[in-house]
């Protein structure tokens, strides 16, 4: 029934109930060099709610930075 299938693996394990997450962490200095690239390509694939997500994020980073400028 497995068609030889069953020979090269293994049978059912935790890891067969198991759901892998991955997730990644981007630095603002980061989010800056790539931010307008990622806004476009959510723009073209249809993804208002995260080109929004990263705009916000870019006006708050660049917030930060203005008022850092001011108080030096």
């Amino acid at each position: 029934p497995t068609n030889g299938y069953a020979k090269q693996y293994s049978g059912v394990n935790l890891d067969s109930f198991s759901k892998s997450i991955t997730f990644q962490k981007i630095t603002a200095q980061g989010m800056q060099s790539i931010g307008n690239a990622i806004e476009i390509m959510a723009a073209a694939e249809g993804l208002q709610a995260h080109k929004n997500a990263v705009t916000l994020r870019l006006k708050e980073i660049q917030k930060k930075r203005s008022e850092s400028t001011l108080t030096n």
